[in-house]
C-alpha cells in the first residue's frame, strides 16, 4: 500500500472506530469526513478495470446537518471526486455518513447495505453495479493488490 492511502485508510479506520465519523457540530468537521472518504475512493479507482467506460457516481449522504453530496466522475481512465454536478448521474447512492466510512474501510459491504435499506440506489442500478469492479469490492487501493 502507498503511504498517502495507508495514512487515509487509518484515519478513517479511526474515524470508525471513536465514532468521529458521524460529528454532531461543525459543517467543517463533516466536509473534511467527507473529503477523506472520496480522497480514498480516488484512490482505489482501478482505471485499467473501468476498460475506457464514463459515468457519474452521485452519493447523497446523510449527515447530521442535512444531506451533503458528492460525485464520483469516472472518464476514460481517470476519476475526479467533485462536490457539484459536472454532468448528470447515472446512480445516486443514499446512504448515512457513518454508513459511508464503514464501506470505505470495508466494514460494511455495499451489497449488505443494499439488501438491508442502509444504502440506496437510484438511477441505473446496473451502472452502479460498476463499483465493485472499479473500485474494489473493500475499498482497497490498487498498489494493495
Amino acid at each position: 500500500m502507498t503511504p498517502p492511502a495507508d495514512a487515509r485508510y487509518r484515519r478513517l479506520k479511526q474515524l470508525a472506530e471513536t465514532g468521529a465519523a458521524t460529528p454532531g457540530g461543525a459543517p467543517d468537521d463533516i466536509d473534511r469526513v467527507l473529503e477523506l472518504v472520496f480522497e480514498w475512493f480516488r484512490a482505489c479507482f482501478r482505471p485499467e478495470r473501468a476498460g475506457g467506460q464514463s459515468g457519474t457516481f452521485h452519493y447523497a449522504v446523510n449527515t447530521p446537518l442535512g444531506v451533503r453530496h458528492r460525485y464520483i466522475v469516472v472518464d476514460a481512465g481517470t476519476c475526479t471526486a467533485v462536490t457539484a454536478a459536472v454532468r448528470p448521474a447515472d446512480a445516486t447512492i443514499g446512504l448515512d455518513v457513518h454508513d459511508l466510512v464503514a464501506l470505505a474501510i470495508g466494514e460494511l459491504k455495499g451489497t449488505d447495505a443494499f439488501v438491508n435499506g442502509r444504502l440506496k440506489i437510484s438511477g441505473d442500478v446496473f451502472f452502479a453495479m460498476n463499483w465493485i469492479e472499479w473500485f474494489g469490492s473493500r475499498s482497497t487501493p490498487p498498489s494493495a493488490h
